[in-house]
């Protein structure tokens, strides 16, 4: 669901896809993407680990959590750690794409480009 609403959205590039906070970690490190789309749960971690590296070592990325694990705590967290905004998998998937299209823009300038980890 999400890779396909990812493709729709102009001027989105997917760079990677994840599913451990490790591999993650390197490739922003490696390539830093001017985006994130993060989910909390990822296997052998958490993605809360990867928020913390990427506010840490590239603060201009934006961090968008899109997560099942929306409760007040998890958001709270996220949003504490530096996450730029907390979508809800099951409610907020066209609130994240609207995120994503007013991202693009500016990006398309700039030949920026999207990552999706661990969705």
């Amino acid at each position: 669901m999400l890779r396909e609403m990812l493709a729709n959205v102009e001027g989105a590039d997917v760079v990677g896809e994840f599913a451990s906070p490790g591999p993650a970690i390197a490739s922003i490190r490696s390539n830093p993407p001017d985006v994130v789309v993060l989910d909390i749960q990822l296997v052998n971690g958490s993605g809360l680990e990867v928020l913390r590296a990427v506010g840490t070592n590239h603060p201009d990325t934006k961090v968008l959590v899109f997560t099942n694990y929306a409760e007040d705590v998890y958001r709270r967290r996220c949003l504490e750690a530096g996450a730029h905004a907390f979508y809800d998998k099951k409610s907020d998937l066209q609130a994240l794409r609207q995120c994503l299209c007013c991202l693009a823009p500016a990006g398309r300038a700039s030949g920026t480009r999207r990552q999706a980890n661990g969705g």
